[in-house]
């Protein structure tokens, strides 16, 4: 029975950037995927990487570290699959100016102001497929593989006829292969367009208003993305641009003999405070065992919460898996082999407590 130090369920950025990272760490790593790498989630994605403007807030501070962290990490460790385009942030209409006025003191990623937009050097795009396979260069992976079983036994997880010591799952907005009833199914949904049209070679930088507009790159332009939350058939909405994505591309670039070449598609899982879930999963069922009070409020220190052992989640990264799955994957690294606290609002433990009482 072949044994593996980490199994991870899941082929796309998250799993992908996990399984880099504990390589780097010296581990042999496994993983599986139900369809083919890069093709579910991670598919749809643009590449874009871009920092947050808002007021000050622990999602912007995490938002912009995890940024600076997976640029860094691009630049030198795939710096032929990065385009370091810059981008450029415009205000949604003149009544918008002044909100994005109030926050350039509060800014922590250098930018230039010109005009009533801001440009921000070090964005970029990243080239999503080709990055994911990079990343799994070394570790070996078995395609179109859907768990039967899986257990716990003697200190291992078994999945079939393959063991390990850490078990992760990465399977982004696809059903969890495991009962964790306090992480949501939220999800949403977008679809994306390669373009060409007459003068996009002009075009040297990513642009964002209330949708994103890549730099010249590889021939054509992307254009993207929608924000669906409704679970509809999002091939058919692309087919028919159902939410008028290119009509409202044209009212930042014209787009003359608009060409559309390939549309892309997916869900991927998100939670109501934006924040990831990374981390160790709570066994919800032996914690409340343990402490039933904690379903009517009573505060229980998260350090005496029971987890599962050894069992790992890196998901629902919406819209910016990009940016934040290598910053997430060296924290998921650090915590599995160091025993590194994880961070309080990426912890699965968040979702626990809020469940718990709910579930009274």
């Amino acid at each position: 029975m072949p044994h593996y130090d980490a199994i991870i369920l899941g082929g796309g950025i998250a799993g992908a950037s996990t399984a880099y990272a504990l390589k780097q760490r010296g581990l042999r790593v496994l993983l599986l995927e139900k369809h083919k790498i890069a093709k579910a989630d991670s598919y749809a994605a643009g590449g874009f990487l871009s920092p947050k403007i808002s007021k000050p807030s622990p999602y912007k501070s995490y938002l912009n570290d995890a940024f600076r962290y997976s640029v860094d990490f691009y630049k030198h460790s795939f710096p032929e699959l990065f385009q370091n385009c810059g981008l450029l942030k415009l205000p949604l209409d003149e009544a918008d100016i002044p909100r994005l006025q109030s926050y350039e003191s509060s800014i922590d990623i250098a930018w230039q102001k010109k005009e009533n937009n801001y440009f921000f050097q070090e964005a970029g795009l990243i080239q999503p497929k080709a990055l994911i396979h990079a990343l799994l260069q070394e570790t070996e992976i078995k395609e179109a593989y859907t768990p039967k079983k899986i257990s716990y036994h003697d200190s291992l997880w078994q999945i079939d006829s393959f063991t390990c010591t850490h078990l992760i799952l990465a399977t982004g907005s696809a059903p969890l292969p495991i009962n964790i009833p306090y992480i949501p199914e939220s999800k949403v949904g977008g679809y994306r367009y390669d373009v060409t049209f007459e003068g996009m070679q002009k075009l040297q930088y990513n642009t964002h208003k209330n949708l994103s507009f890549s730099c010249y790159h590889d021939s054509h332009v992307i254009v993207g993305a929608t924000h669906i939350k409704k679970d509809i058939d999002l091939e058919k909405a692309a087919y028919h641009d159902s939410y008028n994505l290119l009509e409202k591309a044209k009212e930042i670039y014209a787009m003359p003999q608009l060409k559309i070449i390939k549309s892309y598609h997916g869900y991927r899982r998100t939670t109501q405070d934006y924040f990831p879930i990374l981390g160790s999963v709570i066994d919800a069922e032996k914690t409340l065992d343990a402490y039933p009070y904690i379903q009517k409020g009573s505060k229980v220190p998260e350090s005496k919460y029971i987890t599962h052992p050894n069992l790992y989640v890196h998901t629902a990264l919406a819209s910016r898996g990009f940016v934040f799955a290598p910053y997430n994957a060296q924290l998921l690294a650090t915590h599995i082999l160091d025993g590194k606290e994880m961070h309080p609002r990426l912890s699965p433990a968040r979702l626990f407590k809020k469940w718990a009482r709910r579930a009274l």
